[in-house]
């Protein structure tokens, strides 16, 4: 059994095809929480919640943000483990909340999307020693559902009555991975964990309308 705590910071950006420029661009903080059971069988649940914000001027100032809630779960099979390594693939199983507010090409609306998705995941550790270790973590989407629809950010009432929409996709459609490299190691009586972490989501309804984001970030984890 192990469980961690991380704390991050990074750049997250959000392109829209339609855009020659980037919408939304900004530095990324996060917290989060793991915890993970099993050795032929390994059950890992993660949650981190996370913002990224940024002045811009339009008419008036505003202040771009994204925020974003995560929760992921793998369950996964101990593939070939030699003598200092140790190595999963199984399922992944994720739900992503987003909450944006783009002034670039919106400056009335909050837009919120909610997304599903199932697929692979790779988990590998490298031991260095007894009490160091580097890990490498992946997850790749095979198909993903999501559901979606604007606000007015003072009043909260949907512009229009819209309904909201939704679609189904395949990694072509609907594209939400991750990854992290970590390095571990025993410190002042306590683990620590030093993480590079990856993440990428493309959405495509249609091939006119295509919204991709990516976030870089360093986080210091607490191993307990």
């Amino acid at each position: 059994m192990e469980k961690n705590v991380k704390y991050g910071v990074g750049y997250k950006t959000f392109y829209l095809n339609s855009k020659k420029n980037s919408i939304h661009s900004g530095k990324y903080f996060y917290g989060g929480f793991s915890y993970q059971f099993g050795d032929k069988y390994l059950n890992k649940i993660q949650f981190q919640v996370s913002n990224s914000n940024r002045e811009i001027f339009q008419d008036i100032l505003y202040i771009s943000a994204a925020t974003a809630g995560n929760i992921y779960y793998d369950i996964a099979f101990k593939s070939i483990s030699l003598k200092k390594t140790t190595n999963y693939i199984g399922l992944h199983l994720g739900n992503d909340f987003n909450l944006n507010f783009f002034p670039k090409i919106d400056e009335k609306n909050l837009f919120w999307l909610n997304q599903t998705f199932m697929g692979i995941s790779f988990l590998n550790r490298y031991y260095l020693s007894e009490e160091v270790w580097i890990e490498l973590n992946t997850h790749i989407p095979v198909i993903s559902r999501i559901i979606y629809n604007k606000f007015d950010r003072l009043t909260s009432k949907i512009p229009n009555s819209k309904s909201v929409k939704s679609y189904s996709g395949s990694i072509n459609k609907l594209f939400n991975a991750h990854t992290e490299l970590g390095y571990n190691f025993s410190s002042y009586g306590l683990k620590w964990g030093v993480y590079y972490q990856l993440e990428i989501n493309s959405m495509s309804e249609t091939k006119t309308n295509k919204l991709n984001s990516y976030a870089n970030s360093v986080s210091l984890r607490i191993i307990y």
